[in-house]
């Protein structure tokens, strides 16, 4: 990333950060996060850089300055008294330990999901009549894996990235047959701009389902027709997000344009796919091998994908132009669960939503020591810190579904009014931004 002598360049290439501008625009298809720079072009990127970024990358900043900035105006959000008490948290919280792993605790992790998948492939060699359980055990083993691959990817694991790139391709290839380049590219967007429109991809779910009378705009009859009956096929689709996922990494180890560890990478995938076929050939009949398969996909997909839908999709939904700061919209877009006692690894860290978007650096077994602080922080800026029981938000969501496939029934679609779908409609578990 040497310093090269640039034209004056144009607002429209450049990010401001804590005060410098820096010109990004040709540089940005380098991003190691992914492809998320083209989001801020033109804009102040100082609180999600901090929120994503070591010294490594700050001093490697230095060679982007801007030869001859251009004018860029500071963005008010970024600069509010709420950004600014979160930013003096998390500095407080990393001079505390609190963004060093332990690396034993996912040691532990790891060795309960290796558990799950030699009971499972144990259970149809000795017992195969126990077939579903073995089903089930693998697809919560596929689960919680997703969770230790997401720890790897944000770097809560390893500091040293480099060494996180590795292990991030190992966990997430080998345990479940994910390309870790292709979640990093889609969950950093993810992050940065949490339930932002024509960015999240996480949202982006038409023609099956849709979560804001946004998404209706322009939308044909073969859509409008899907989701009038979204309450109804919704886990259905939600359960085949693990195949889905399965085929999109493929394709993108094979045929995405710079990715990383390439090799590497097809390799895991390849033997997480000798492992799990291999399983298969442990059941007597292609009849039980089918129903194992799809049972332990399936399984995978809900357990996987319910967590999601509890985190961020029963929350307000924004145009790129009304998004608030960065700490603001990671608490307005996602939502805590009340894990009962004894089930917050079934989770993975995600019963803390908030806390994870707000600090997505440091490690989950860390985020209850600061949900106190940002609970109070919180409360005293009015800001929404929104918590609420697993089927509780389960029926949130149902309730944001039903109402958008009411809406796409309806011969014309009027968009929510304040500018963030799913707060417009007055139901009291969504709108009134309160811990509940």
């Amino acid at each position: 990333m040497a310093r090269e002598d640039r034209p004056e360049a144009s607002p429209e290439d450049c990010v401001r950060i804590q005060g410098e501008v820096y010109d990004v625009k040709k540089w940005a298809k380098n991003h190691p996060g992914g492809d998320l720079l083209q989001f801020f072009l033109g804009r102040d990127a100082s609180t999600v850089f901090e929120a994503f970024h070591g010294p490594l990358a700050r001093r490697a900043l230095k060679g982007l300055r801007a030869k001859k900035a251009p004018v860029m105006a500071p963005d008010p959000a970024a600069d509010s008294d709420v950004e600014r008490d979160f930013e003096a948290l998390r500095a407080r919280s990393r001079e505390a330990g609190l963004f060093d792993s332990k690396k034993a605790w996912f040691l532990r992790r790891g060795l309960f999901i290796t558990a799950l998948i030699v009971g499972s492939a144990a259970t149809l060699a000795l017992a195969p009549a126990l077939w579903p359980a073995a089903a089930l055990a693998l697809g919560l083993a596929w689960q919680q894996a997703g969770w230790l691959a997401h720890d790897v990817v944000h770097h809560a694991v390893f500091p040293d990235r480099d060494q996180g790139d590795r292990w991030s391709v190992a966990v997430g290839g080998i345990f479940l047959g994910f390309s870790a380049d292709w979640w990093r590219h889609k969950h950093n967007t993810h992050h940065a701009l949490p339930n932002v429109m024509g960015v999240d991809t996480d949202i982006d779910t038409l023609p099956l389902l849709a979560f804001t009378e946004r998404d209706l705009e322009g939308a044909g009859a073969f859509t409008r027709a899907l989701v009038r009956v979204q309450v109804f096929t919704a886990l259905p689709v939600i359960a085949l997000a693990r195949i889905n996922w399965v085929a999109q990494s493929l394709l993108w180890s094979l045929r995405a344009p710079r990715v990383r560890l390439r090799g590497f990478e097809l390799a895991c995938l390849a033997l997480h796919h000798a492992w799990s076929l291999a399983m298969l050939a442990l059941l007597p009949s292609w009849g039980l091998r089918a129903a194992f398969f799809l049972l332990a996909q399936l399984s995978s997909g809900l357990m996987t994908g319910t967590v999601f839908l509890v985190g961020h999709n029963a929350r307000p939904i924004y145009r790129r132009d009304e998004a608030p700061g960065f700490y603001e919209l990671q608490c307005a877009a996602s939502q805590n669960v009340r894990a009962p006692y004894g089930t917050a690894w079934f989770f993975g860290g995600l019963d803390r939503q908030i806390e994870h978007h707000a600090f997505p650096l440091m490690p989950r077994h860390n985020l209850g020591q600061v949900e106190g602080a940002v609970r109070e922080l919180c409360a005293r800026h009015n800001v929404t810190y929104t918590e609420r029981g697993f089927f509780e938000g389960l029926y949130d969501v149902a309730v944001v579904l039903a109402r958008v496939a009411r809406a796409a029934g309806a011969s014309k679609t009027t968009p929510p009014s304040d500018g963030a779908s799913g707060e417009h409609d007055g139901s009291p578990s969504l709108a009134d931004g309160s811990t509940s």
